[in-house]
C-alpha cells in the first residue's frame, strides 16, 4: 500500500504561515492533495500541542486522527526545531523534524527541550545545543523517536548549507547511525 505523506509541515504559530492553519483545515486540504499521512508541526509549541492534543485520537499505530473520525488523513506528531551553536571556530544553524510516535513522548520531549529554548517564542523553536546532543537527549525519551536534518540542500540552516556541514557524519557525529532520513527541500533537486 502506498501512502503520500507531508511530513514537514508549521501551524499558524510559526511565522510567515496562514492564521487559517488548524487542524481541520490541514486534514480537508491534504485530503483534496491525496494526502494520506500529514505531520502535526510545531508539537513543541504550547498553545497548538493543546489544539493537537483537543482535536486528535491516538489511534494506536504510531498515527492520530480527527477526533470522530473513523477514516480520513492520518496525523503524526511532529515538529521543526532549529540548532545553532558554536563548533569548529564557526556557528552552525541547523533546522531538524522530529516525528514522535504519540502524545505522552511529545509531552516527555517538550519538557525536555524546554531546557534549551523557549517554547513558546515559535513554532519552531531554537535550541542551545548541538544537533548530536538533539538526537542524544530526544532518544533517552523513546527510540521510536526519529530526527533528520530539514531542507538539506536550501541556503540557510540547513545540514549542507552556508552555516552546516559536508556529512551527516559531521553534523551528528556519533549519533549519525540514528538519522534515518533527509528531508531534501522544495526547491532541491536531488541526485
Amino acid at each position: 500500500m502506498r501512502k503520500f505523506c507531508d511530513l514537514h509541515v508549521h501551524s499558524r504559530y510559526s511565522r510567515a504561515t496562514s492564521e487559517a492553519m488548524a487542524l481541520q483545515e490541514m486534514a480537508r486540504f491534504a485530503a483534496l492533495k491525496g494526502l494520506g499521512i500529514l505531520g502535526t508541526g510545531d508539537s513543541t509549541h504550547p498553545k497548538w500541542f493543546g489544539e493537537i492534543k483537543e482535536a486528535l485520537a491516538q489511534e494506536g499505530s504510531g498515527f492520530l486522527r480527527l477526533k470522530g473520525q473513523e477514516r480520513g488523513v492520518l496525523f503524526v506528531l511532529s515538529c521543526e526545531v532549529s540548532t545553532i551553536y558554536a563548533r569548529g571556530g564557526s556557528t552552525k544553524r541547523i533546522h531538524h523534524v522530529l516525528l514522535q510516535p504519540d502524545v505522552e513522548c511529545a509531552e516527555q520531549v517538550n519538557d525536555l527541550l524546554s531546557n534549551f529554548g523557549d517554547l513558546a517564542s515559535d513554532g519552531r523553536p531554537v535550541l542551545k545545543c548541538s544537533s548530536a546532543e538533539l538526537v542524544e537527549f530526544v532518544s533517552e525519551v523513546s527510540d521510536w523517536i526519529e530526527v533528520f536534518p530539514a531542507h538539506a540542500w536550501t541556503p540557510h540552516f540547513s545540514l549542507f548549507g552556508l552555516h552546516g556541514f559536508d556529512s551527516v557524519e559531521d553534523c551528528y557525529e556519533d549519533r549519525s547511525g540514528k538519522i534515518h532520513a533527509l528531508e531534501t527541500g522544495l526547491s532541491s533537486d536531488p541526485p
